[in-house]
C-alpha cells in the first residue's frame, strides 16, 4: 500500500501550503546568525555568562595592574 502524502498542496492564492511557507521563513530572520533567546531563561544565562566573563576579565586586568606596581616599587626599592 502507498505511503499518503498529508501535506497542503499550493494554491494559486494563500492557503494552508502558502501560510505553513510563510511561518518558516518568517522564522529564518537574524536568527540564522545571531542567537535567539527562546524564553526569559535562556535571556538571563545569557546575561549572566557575560557578567562572568566581564568579572574575570577585570580580575585578570586588577592583577596585571597590581603586577606593575609591585615591579615598580621592587625596581625603586633596589635601586634600579
Amino acid at each position: 500500500m502507498a505511503e499518503q502524502d498529508n501535506s497542503p498542496q499550493h494554491s494559486q492564492g494563500f492557503g494552508p501550503a502558502e501560510d505553513a511557507d510563510a511561518t518558516r521563513q518568517g522564522q529564518h530572520t537574524v536568527s540564522n546568525d545571531a542567537p535567539t533567546d527562546v524564553n526569559n531563561n535562556a535571556s538571563l544565562a545569557r546575561f549572566q555568562g557575560l557578567t562572568a566573563a566581564l568579572a574575570a576579565e577585570g580580575g585578570r586586568q586588577n592583577s596585571e595592574r597590581r603586577h606593575i606596581i609591585a615591579d615598580g616599587l621592587l625596581k625603586s626599592s633596589m635601586g634600579g
